[in-house]
C-alpha cells in the first residue's frame, strides 16, 4: 500500500474516533431546553476544541502514514486502525494531566528560592 493511501485510511479512521467522541459529548440538557448541544458551553470554547480535534485527526493521519511507511500497516484495515487509536490514546493520556493551582508570589520562599508549602 502507497504512503498516501495509508495516510488516508488513518484520516479516515481518527476522523471517525473524532466523530464517535464528539457525538459521545453532545448531551440535551434542561440550559438547552431539551435540544442537543454543542461539547462546549461558550461559543469562545469552540475554536479550541475544534483545533484540539484537528491536532488528533493529523496524529491520527500522520501515525498510518509513518505505519504504512515502515511497513507496518500492509493493508487498508491496519491504517485504519493506526488512524483509531491515536486520538483515543492521546484524548487518554491528556485526560491523565492534572492541572494544579500555582503558588501565588505572595507567597513565602524557602532557603532555596522555592516556594514554601509548609507556610
Amino acid at each position: 500500500m502507497s504512503l498516501w493511501m495509508a495516510a488516508m485510511w488513518g484520516l479516515v479512521g481518527s476522523a471517525v474516533a473524532e466523530a464517535l467522541n464528539l457525538s459521545g459529548m453532545m448531551r440535551p440538557t434542561t440550559e438547552s431546553q431539551g435540544r442537543w448541544q454543542w461539547p462546549w458551553r461558550d461559543r469562545r470554547d469552540a475554536p479550541i476544541v475544534v483545533f484540539a480535534v484537528l491536532l488528533r485527526t493529523v496524529a491520527g493521519t500522520g501515525l498510518a502514514a509513518a505505519a504504512g511507511a515502515g511497513g507496518l500497516a500492509t493493508t487498508a484495515f491496519a491504517s485504519f486502525t493506526f488512524g483509531v487509536a491515536a486520538p483515543l490514546v492521546i484524548a487518554k493520556m491528556f485526560d491523565q494531566v492534572r492541572v494544579t493551582d500555582q503558588p501565588t508570589e505572595d507567597t513565602p520562599r524557602g532557603p532555596d528560592g522555592e516556594h514554601d508549602d509548609a507556610a
